[in-house]
């Protein structure tokens, strides 16, 4: 959100007003303790959405907080739908060197934590009797964003880590005493912060990125799916699907910025700069990071090092054909070839095994994945004698080295990338919104619900509701299991999805990855591996009392 820019400023100008009030050197000097709390700080609404913009801010950097590989973690790093293809002994790769010094998930435990923090404060603050509110429905407003994001990021810490403690207050002195709570008891403090959240948050925000009633109850369904509440579970779903919680439908017709060419479809539309959020007409879209250079995004502060203030997807998830001199090319990226430099690939599960007999399903033309490429000059062979021509397709018996499948060529999702890029500059021309939640996963979530009841009949409806609108043969009732839900997660959110919970949620991550994974992640994972490890350095610092690892770590 943009008001987060405006903290350094505000400071600043408070500072400024403060000395100018002085009357005297002597006042000037005199010291005067203050605690800054929320007793003090948090007495208007302004002030309230000031901090609760910090949130917004940590969602940014789930997205942006490194380069290479460490922004995949969470979209499935070394599991079933992607790994490392540069070097088979990098961490994910090899899951016997994933332990409590991991940064990977230790920078999530964090985040989560930081997120809590703020929430509780904000929570703390609400109750101060000296806060103005202008109405009861504005102060429970700002009181369910607060537990929406708390209850946010304890479903997050329970699927990634199991039981984890549970901080339901500002923490106003040093605690080295935390205990693990069990896995049950944090879903059910994060249920209790998403009914309040979907009871009072409101239906519409004119804030792109802001969240709404709609992913309250997204994100309760999954919760109330993991205390095995199906009943509520499909409620909280069927409330977002229906019409309940505001006006959301599965896109099923061209819209937005590129709708009028003809060669693209309303897929791919839905992955277009600047189409993401439902306040720009995208009825699919329920809750969005914000980085379009906007009003509400941009620059990411504190995120990756240096100019690299925007999403890395691109360049994280796309390989590098305009790099391979063997097939023509003269190593500098194009608008049309993008700047993929291939940290991320997606496994052969993921771009092939899901789309045998895939038929009319629009998601796996090449519109949406790339999979022919051509040549970018004459290929010549030792004697001189052209044997390729510019723009022949290159075929597969062409590519003969790891490098050139494990770099160059392999299939590229559109929704990484784009052929058009701002300024026509490919390295830091594709800056979109990034989808956390968009209703196909609400779909997915109810068809969940509905296969834990014995229903798969109306799994399957929810599952063909989405596969109807791709254009994709229909799932028949008795197909209908676990399996197949992930199947058809990876087909239509691949990138989006947080994976990587996805699978410690249901306890699938060694079964899944031993099964579709890269060969080295397939024979390195290990059943303890269903669960993330606590970060070290939060066990060694609570001396007060023992804070458990999960078993199987070292």
């Amino acid at each position: 959100m943009k008001t987060y820019k405006n903290i350094i400023t505000a400071i600043v100008a408070v500072m400024v007003l403060s000395m100018a009030s002085c009357k005297n050197d002597k006042d000037f000097l005199t010291e005067n303790q203050k605690a800054l709390d929320e007793s003090n700080s948090l007495l208007n609404p302004a002030q309230f959405s000031v901090m609760s913009a910090s949130m917004y801010h940590y969602i940014q950097l789930f997205y942006c907080s490194a380069d290479q590989t460490k922004d995949a973690w969470i979209l499935g790093l070394g599991t079933d739908v992607c790994f490392d293809p540069r070097d088979p002994t990098s961490k994910y790769n090899n899951w016997s060197i994933v332990n409590g010094t991991d940064n990977f998930s230790g920078d999530w435990w964090s985040w989560q934590y930081t997120l809590i923090k703020v929430a509780n404060t904000l929570i703390a603050g609400a109750a101060n009797p000296a806060v103005v509110w202008p109405s009861d429905a504005a102060k429970n407003a700002a009181i369910a964003e607060a537990r929406y994001f708390r209850g946010f990021a304890y479903r997050n810490l329970a699927n990634a880590f199991g039981g984890v403690p549970i901080v339901d207050a500002p923490v106003t002195e040093a605690k080295v005493d935390y205990v693990r709570n069990t896995r049950d008891e944090v879903y059910k403090f994060a249920q209790a912060d998403l009914i309040y959240a979907a009871a009072n948050l409101p239906l519409t925000t004119t804030q792109p990125g802001r969240v709404v009633r709609a992913a309250a109850d997204h994100i309760l369904a999954e919760v109330n799916i993991s205390l095995k509440d199906y009943d509520g579970a499909i409620a909280a779903a069927t409330r977002v699907i229906d019409g309940t919680d505001g006006n959301y439908s599965l896109v099923k017709a061209r819209f937005g910025a590129r709708a009028a060419e003809a060669d693209k479809n309303y897929y791919y539309d839905l992955f277009v700069m600047g189409n993401q959020n439902t306040q720009t007409g995208n009825n699919e879209s329920i809750w969005n990071a914000q980085f379009a250079v906007t009003a509400t995004g941009g620059p990411v502060l504190g995120g990756v090092p240096g100019t690299l203030t925007r999403p890395l997807i691109e360049r994280m998830m796309w390989c590098q054909y305009w790099g391979a001199a063997k097939l023509g090319y003269p190593g500098t990226p194009t608008d049309t070839s993008g700047r993929g430099v291939g940290f991320v690939k997606p496994t052969n599960y993921t771009n092939y095994n899901i789309w045998k007999n895939s038929g009319t399903d629009i998601r796996n033309n090449e519109v949406n994945i790339k999979r022919k490429y051509y040549f970018g000059a004459d290929i010549k062979d030792g004697n001189g004698v052209v044997i390729f021509k510019k723009k022949d397709l290159i075929p597969k018996s062409y590519l003969t080295t790891r490098e050139d499948t494990m770099l160059f060529v392999y299939p590229n999702w559109a929704k990484f990338g784009t052929d058009k890029h701002i300024n026509a500059v490919p390295d830091n021309g594709y800056v979109r919104n990034f989808y956390v939640i968009r209703l196909p996963e609400t779909y997915f979530l109810r068809a969940e619900a509905y296969l834990n009841k014995g229903r798969t009949d109306l799994a399957a409806n929810d599952l063909n509701a989405v596969r109807g609108r791709a254009i994709a043969t229909p799932v028949a009732a008795a197909d209908v299991n676990i399996d197949y839900i992930l199947d058809e997660r990876a087909r239509e959110l691949f990138g989006e999805e947080f994976r990587m919970l996805t699978l410690t949620r249901l306890g699938l991550v060694y079964d899944r990855t031993k099964r579709f994974g890269s060969p080295e992640s397939a024979a390195s994972v290990q059943q303890y591996n269903n669960l993330m490890p606590i970060p070290q350095t939060a066990i060694d610092r609570n001396v007060g009392a023992t804070l458990a690892q999960n078993p199987g770590y070292k």
